[in-house]
């Protein structure tokens, strides 16, 4: 995949947001079960240039945010918190750079990795195993901290609540665990379960 194709996906990524919460706004389910599953391919494509190879690199300081210039996955930790980690992955969305960024907190008293992410108006926070070696996650050990947050995420929505308000949820939610597909999945059987409603 090339840079001008990576540019085309974040120029698309912008638009594609933008008409999710257009469709969302006018209720228009068929229209945002459309445009959910054009972001999910767009962030899944994005997603790739970000699995380049290399390893995860650790960001402790705004500064060493500021001073990266390639794509891939990093994971934020203390003194940084998950504010940060939204700023630093917005300004590599803006200087063009594919990203896969996480937070952790300090471990837990049993051991266990705090992971956070921050949605619109919400946090997420799943506790992971601890890396083997801290000081150098692997790719897989970050990759399954993506999955872990976004199944958490899908699992504590109310499924006894109407499907405008799981929706709702997911949609407030999407920003965190913007790059697991199934979140996505189950918005767009929810706007379909709404167009049948609704007719």
């Amino acid at each position: 995949m090339t840079l001008k194709k990576l540019s085309t996906l974040l120029k698309s990524e912008k638009i594609s947001v933008e008409k999710v919460s257009r469709a969302r706004t006018e209720s228009n389910w068929n229209a945002l079960a459309t445009e959910l599953q054009l972001l999910c391919d767009i962030r899944t494509n994005i997603a790739r240039f970000a699995k380049n190879g290399k390893r995860v690199q650790i960001i402790e300081t705004v500064e060493q945010g500021d001073e990266i210039a390639i794509g891939g996955r990093y994971l934020v930790r203390p003194p940084l918190v998950g504010r940060d980690s939204g700023i630093i992955h917005g300004a590599l969305r803006e200087k063009g750079f594919a990203a896969l960024v996480l937070c952790r907190e300090p471990s837990t008293s049993l051991g266990l990795c705090p992971i956070v992410a921050l949605g619109s108006g919400v946090i997420v926070r799943v506790q992971i195993e601890e890396s083997k070696n801290p000081e150098k996650p692997t790719c897989a050990w970050f990759d399954h901290a993506i999955v872990e947050l976004g199944e958490h995420v899908v699992s504590k929505m109310d499924k006894n609540s109407t499907s405008q308000r799981q929706l709702d949820y997911l949609l407030a939610h999407v920003p965190a665990v913007s790059t697991y597909p199934s979140i996505y999945e189950v918005g767009i059987a929810l706007c379909r379960t709404l167009c049948k409603e609704s007719s």
